[in-house]
């Protein structure tokens, strides 16, 4: 979508604002988002008048335009080069400009500049679209399928092999390696930085362990849910010929092995065998010493808080490219496979609408027991806040509504909002947790491995403790599935298959994830005297 172009000067830069305040609020922007925007295209339309030499008689062009929900405005300005981001770093003696300068270096990855045709070209984007990945990765699913289907109609079988074995299989492995390589350090900042963040809270022995021990039965419950539905699902035999028969092999395991490997024998490991038990062992062990060390660890939790946002920055950096690793996989299957046998994923995809309907009635069960409350206005009002997780797929992402939401229609005291939903975040990744867990029990009885007690036990242990080391990033789960699998002896190279479905799936495990978060907040705010039941049933 693109708006008329708006001929703006200094002159007539106030009828500007208002046509942007109409703009931008039909396209459902917020009040930050739109001050921002305003803010950011004042700045850079009066650093270029400045640059013109006679800020009287420029002029020049804007427009808002809107691509998969993200929403950009472009200032289109005449006259000889002039990029104001090669600014940004100067410090002008003027305090003017130097607040003008913080403004634009404050918001330079939402600034790009280019030049065409003698015309300097501002893009400025204000509304970033959590949905963009997942539609570009739609479409990389269907490019996928039909290169895929064209290469097998037209190529020699030699060409085929060579194309899946030098490039679609070099671009999946490239991609797992990448995701693989900053999940461990992610993990363990994570971790940390939510153990220490306890410690700062009031009554935290009392309130941290009640919200800890909420969540760990939640989880329980539920893992024992998906592992049913699992065997329910029962056998997909379709999925045998999309594996490597060399990969068809299982894993030994016993609850004895789990539990002494779940101690690094140094702390390079973890992160060198990327074993993420032994990581979230490490982060626990280290996160509580720094707990108590008081004022003399502050450094080290800023550089824990840094870790953290650093290693979520290479997150993010490498989950843009999933489209394409989508494509690969997808055109890989299609070349390896018939297309009859895609029809099972509907299973899987169906699957996790139903792990969605289990949650929330055993969270529904929960409100009502340990709660002592109706959980029909929990339910309704989730419901049509559930729109905002299921859009961005993320609930850090979602973390500033969230908090929002649990004062104003929840009645949750906001100081223990504050503590418990970013900590809950990590401990209540139910959906994510269903979703693998449900997979891979499924594949196992698809593989035809036993189910003895021994597996039955040390499996449930080992995903409950894999459970806090889901990343709340969009699509992430799937790097968390290698290791789930392994532990329930399926090949890890399975995962790879389901990246196509994905996207269809992740914004109902968020969803999932969300309400988990949110009932556990609820309920310790119900046992500690702080909640507004007046909010509650309004």
């Amino acid at each position: 979508m693109r708006t008329p172009i708006y001929t703006v000067s200094e002159e007539n830069y106030h009828q500007l604002v208002e046509w942007l305040e109409k703009t931008f609020s039909e396209l459902g922007l917020s009040r930050e988002e739109i001050y921002n925007g305003e803010l950011l295209l004042e700045e850079n339309f009066f650093h270029f008048a400045t640059a013109s030499g006679d800020e009287n008689k420029f002029q020049a062009k804007v427009e808002v335009t809107k691509h998969f929900g993200e929403v950009s405005l472009r200032l289109i300005a005449p006259g000889k080069a002039y990029n104001p981001l090669n600014d940004i770093e100067e410090i002008p003696d003027d305090e003017q400009k130097q607040y003008s300068l913080g403004i634009l270096k404050a918001h330079k990855d939402d600034i790009s500049y280019a030049r065409k045709n003698d015309v300097n070209i501002i893009s400025i984007r204000v509304h970033r679209s959590g949905n963009k990945i997942a539609i570009y990765t739609l479409i990389g699913l269907v490019v996928g399928i039909v290169v895929g289907i064209g290469a097998k109609s037209v190529l020699a079988p030699d060409i085929l092999i060579w194309l899946v074995d030098n490039i679609f299989d070099t671009v999946e492995k490239l991609f797992m390696s990448a995701l693989m390589m900053v999940i461990a350090p992610l993990v363990f900042f994570s971790v940390i930085e939510g153990i220490t963040s306890m410690s700062d809270a009031a009554d935290i022995g009392r309130m941290g362990g009640k919200l800890i021990l909420l969540s760990i039965v939640k989880l329980s419950v539920i893992l024992v849910m998906s592992m049913g539905l699992g065997f329910w699902l029962g056998a997909m035999p379709d999925l045998i010929s999309m594996l490597n028969e060399e990969s068809n092999s299982a894993v030994i395991m016993s609850l004895k092995d789990v539990m002494i490997s779940i101690v690094p024998p140094n702390i390079i490991a973890p992160f060198f065998n990327n074993n993420l038990l032994q990581v979230l062992f490490l982060a626990c062990f280290l996160g509580f010493i720094l707990a108590k060390s008081g004022d003399r660890g502050l450094p080290v939790r800023e550089v824990i808080v840094f870790g953290k946002r650093f290693a979520m920055d290479a997150v993010r950096a490498i989950m843009p490219a999933m489209p394409i690793v989508v494509a690969a996989s997808m055109a890989k299957m299609m070349i390896i496979v018939d297309i009859s046998v895609f029809l099972p994923f509907s299973k899987i995809v169906i699957s996790a609408f139903i792990e969605f309907l289990i949650i929330i009635l055993s969270e529904a069960v929960f409100l009502a027991i340990i709660g002592r409350v109706s959980p029909l206005p929990f339910v309704k009002k989730f419901l049509s806040f559930s729109v905002l997780p299921f859009s961005v797929r993320s609930s850090n992402v979602c973390l500033p509504a969230t908090l929002e939401y649990c004062s104003d229609k929840l009645g949750i005291d906001e100081k223990l909002a504050l503590f418990s939903v970013p900590i809950g975040i990590q401990f209540n990744m139910l959906g994510g947790c269903a979703y693998v867990t449900a997979i891979a029990i499924l594949l196992r009885v698809t593989i035809g491995l036993p189910f003895d007690f021994e597996f039955l036990i040390t499996f449930f242990f080992a995903a409950l403790m894999m459970s806090f080391t889901f990343p709340s990033v969009p699509g992430a789960t799937v790097i968390v599935m290698t290791s789930i699998f392994g532990m329930a002896g399926v090949p890890t190279a399975a995962v790879t298959l389901f990246f196509g479905i994905d996207p269809l799936v992740d914004g109902i495990r968020t969803v999932s994830n969300m309400v988990g978060n949110l009932s556990s907040s609820f309920l310790l705010a119900r046992l500690e005297g702080k909640l507004d039941k007046h909010v509650y049933y309004e």
